[in-house]
């Protein structure tokens, strides 16, 4: 991950209810900690999906790539690392990392392409008020 990039970093502990009976989590769980990373990072830029979706667009998933590195496990703190990889006109593209928040191990890794749509579904551009938080 490049130092230049504006991150913004979640952490909170593994939920009894994110595991299996022997406290693992459960492999889509990351996906939703990418998801409110997303939005957590969405949010420090002064935005939410809220408004994106009040604003007449949308963000669709287009391209997941997910690599698991190590499990993780009830109680243990982790991080949800967040960024924006790239976009281009129409789409956009956030990396993750999840780590333990203790020794910044590296648990697991995505980077997920967003497609913009409009309300009926058409892909469109990104709309140019996106700018201010695209470019921090």
């Amino acid at each position: 991950m490049s130092e230049e990039r504006n991150v913004c970093e979640t952490s909170f502990h593994v939920r009894y209810a994110e595991t299996d009976s022997m406290g693992v989590v459960h492999h889509a769980v990351y996906l939703v900690w990418f998801e409110e990373g997303r939005s957590a990072y969405i949010r420090e830029q002064g935005w939410s999906y809220a408004d994106i979706e009040k604003s007449g667009s949308f963000l669709a998933a287009g391209d997941l790539n997910a690599k698991y590195i190590r499990a993780a496990r009830y109680d243990q703190r982790v991080t949800v690392k967040t960024w924006i990889d790239s976009y281009r006109s129409r789409t956009l593209t956030f990396g993750c990392e999840i780590v333990d928040a203790r020794s910044n191990e590296l648990l697991f890794e995505a980077s997920l392409k967003l497609i913009c749509l409009n309300a009926a579904g058409k892909i469109t551009r990104i709309p140019k008020s996106w700018r201010a938080w695209l470019d921090p």
